[in-house]
């Protein structure tokens, strides 16, 4: 499973979204003078969220002024393999070294500090603090309209454009891992930004030999066993567009009983959604890989939907 579900967003009601009712929010406190500061220059404030690998806080950048969001993996004795070149977080340090997009959260610094009460090493990634949501609280609430899906699955299939040239496999897009940023487009439907390389996968570092992405998203030859490829990426995104038009999961159940679906037929796309786009997911969501369209082919579909 992915390490984390929610990364570098303030929960934020009201302000700028108009268009979309901000579901349950929470806002985060703000950071004290007494709290911890990482590396000397990020003091936490409130927790956002959080997994078994790693949580995130948001923090003040004492140098800057600016608030950001700080995610910390767990403590590690740094004689262990895990600073080693395939650890999660010296893969996506890497993996963000070569990432700069419009549509991915961007991270901004990288750091280890000392874990006082373990005397252990704790390492962090520094990320924008979006004001925003997750598009699975967005979906929680109702489902996307067609004008959002378009620019909400276009954003993120830049994104993936952006990567797979890269040779860089997300391996767990969801909409959990889909931010909404709604304060930087006041006016429009919100940029949509891709985060969380917990368990992305890239020829620099060795791949795993089945996917550990979340069950409800896996393509047919993820749940057989096979290797995530940027076609996997694909027809999740697929799924998660197929969920932002009818507010429901595609494949819905207990993991398991999701999985089994997927190796049995194709989504069922309702009678409700438009045969254009019926068309453009059906392509996403072939159980074929080659059958899929690339990352580009499938923004130049996203975006004829929108003439």
């Amino acid at each position: 499973m992915t390490t984390l579900d929610v990364a570098a967003v303030r929960l934020d009601r009201g302000a700028g979204c108009s268009s979309m009712a901000q579901p349950g929010a929470v806002q985060p406190s703000a950071a004290q003078p007494n709290a911890a500061v990482l590396g000397g220059r990020y003091r936490l404030g409130g927790r956002l969220g959080g997994g078994s690998e790693a949580y995130v806080n948001e923090a003040l950048d004492l140098r800057t002024g600016k608030h950001v969001a700080v995610k910390i993996f767990r403590a590690t004795d740094p004689s262990t393999t895990d600073l080693a070149k395939d650890s999660p977080f010296r893969r996506e340090v890497d993996i963000h070294s070569r990432l700069r997009h419009q549509n991915i959260v961007a991270v901004l610094g990288s750091g280890t500090t000392a874990d006082e009460d373990s005397q252990r090493s704790r390492n962090y990634l520094v990320m924008d603090l979006m004001d925003g949501n997750d598009l699975r609280s967005i979906l929680h609430e109702h489902p996307a309209s067609p004008e959002q899906t378009v620019a909400w699955m276009s954003g993120i299939a830049r994104a993936l454009t952006h990567l797979h040239r890269r040779g860089i496999v997300h391996n767990d897009i969801k909409p959990g891992n889909i931010l909404v940023d709604f304060h930087a487009d006041p006016d429009g439907p919100g940029i949509a930004k891709l985060t969380d390389f917990g368990i992305a996968i890239d020829g620099r570092h060795s791949a795993p030999k089945s996917s550990s992405g979340t069950p409800h998203y896996l393509s047919p030859e993820e749940v057989c066993g096979g290797t995530s490829t940027s076609a996997s990426d694909i027809y999740s995104l697929g799924l998660v567009a197929l969920e932002c038009l009818t507010g429901t999961k595609a494949f819905p159940g207990p993991p398991l009983e999701s999985m089994v679906a997927r190796t049995l037929g194709e989504p069922r796309i309702p009678g409700t959604v438009r045969r254009r786009w019926s068309m453009v997911l059906h392509a996403m969501t072939d159980p074929d890989p080659a059958g899929r369209p690339s990352a580009s082919q499938t923004v130049g579909m996203l975006r004829r939907l929108s003439w």
